[in-house]
C-alpha cells in the first residue's frame, strides 16, 4: 500500500481542524495528553492512533471524515465526562468546607433537636416539642426523674402535624418543685387509632463541633450532658 496513495484518500482538513500541519506521514504532536502508564488514553496518543489509522487503512475503503469525527466526538465525550466528575469532586469538597465553617458558627447558640433528655434551669421551666408526623390524638408528654419515676404529666389533647410545644414548670403532680437538671421526656399519642410513640426535640446549647473525615456527618455536642447530634437533625437555631 502506498503512501501516496493514502494520503490522497485523506481529507486534509480534518488535521485542520486538530490543529496539526504536515504530511500525514509523518504526523505533529497534539496539543495536549499523552497515553499514560496507568492505560489511561490521552490526546496526543488518540491522535496519533487515528492518524496511524489513516496512514494504515484500505485505500479502496477509505475512512470518511464522517466517521473520523464521530470517533474525536466520542473522545470528547468520555474527556468531557472525567472533566465533570473532576469539577463535581471539587464543588463536593467545596460544600463540604463552607458547610464546615457554617457548623463551627453554632458554638454557644442554643438548638432544637431530636433527645429523650431536656434541661430543667434553676429558673424558669423546661421546653421542648413534640414531632407529630401525622395528625395525632391524646397527645401526652411525661416527664421521668433519673431513677425512671413519672414526675408529671403534660396532656397536649390532638394535634396537627407539625411542633407541638409543650412547657413544665418544674413543679411534680402534687405541685413540688423539682430539683433544677436533667430529665427524660417521652411522648406518646394516638395516630389513626393506634398508641405510638412521638419524637421529642429538646433545646441544647451547642459545645463544640466534630468535623468528620471523608465527607462524613458533622457532629454537634451539646452541653449539660445531652449527648450530640448530626447536623442535619437540628429543626431549629435561636
Amino acid at each position: 500500500m502506498s503512501t501516496s496513495a493514502v494520503n490522497s484518500s485523506f481529507d486534509p482538513s480534518i488535521l485542520a481542524q486538530l490543529g496539526i500541519t504536515g504530511s500525514t506521514s509523518s504526523p505533529t504532536t497534539a496539543t495536549s495528553g499523552t497515553a499514560s502508564s496507568t492505560g489511561q488514553l490521552g490526546q496526543q496518543a488518540f491522535l496519533n492512533l487515528m492518524v496511524a489509522e489513516l496512514k494504515n487503512q484500505d485505500p479502496t475503503q477509505p475512512m470518511s471524515g464522517q466517521n473520523m469525527l464521530a470517533q474525536l466526538a466520542q473522545f470528547s465525550t468520555v474527556s468531557g465526562i472525567q472533566n465533570m466528575s473532576s469539577s463535581f469532586a471539587t464543588l463536593s469538597k467545596s460544600l463540604s468546607t463552607n458547610q464546615a465553617l457554617q457548623a463551627a458558627s453554632l458554638v454557644g447558640r442554643t438548638v432544637l433537636a431530636p433527645s429523650s433528655m431536656a434541661v430543667l434551669p434553676a429558673t424558669g421551666s423546661l421546653q421542648g416539642s413534640v414531632d407529630i408526623s401525622s395528625p395525632a390524638s391524646q397527645v401526652s408528654v411525661g416527664i421521668y426523674d433519673r431513677s425512671g419515676q413519672l414526675v408529671k404529666q403534660i396532656d397536649l389533647g390532638t394535634q396537627a402535624q407539625g411542633l407541638a410545644n409543650f412547657s413544665w414548670d418544674g413543679t411534680n403532680m402534687q405541685g413540688t418543685p423539682m430539683p433544677a437538671g436533667t430529665y427524660e421526656v417521652k411522648a406518646v399519642g394516638q395516630v389513626n387509632g393506634q398508641n405510638q410513640g412521638l419524637n421529642v426535640l429538646s433545646p441544647a446549647q451547642v459545645s463544640s463541633v466534630t468535623l468528620a473525615q471523608n465527607g462524613g456527618p458533622i457532629t454537634l455536642s451539646l452541653g449539660d450532658g445531652m449527648g450530640s447530634v448530626d447536623l442535619s437533625q437540628v429543626r431549629q437555631i435561636s
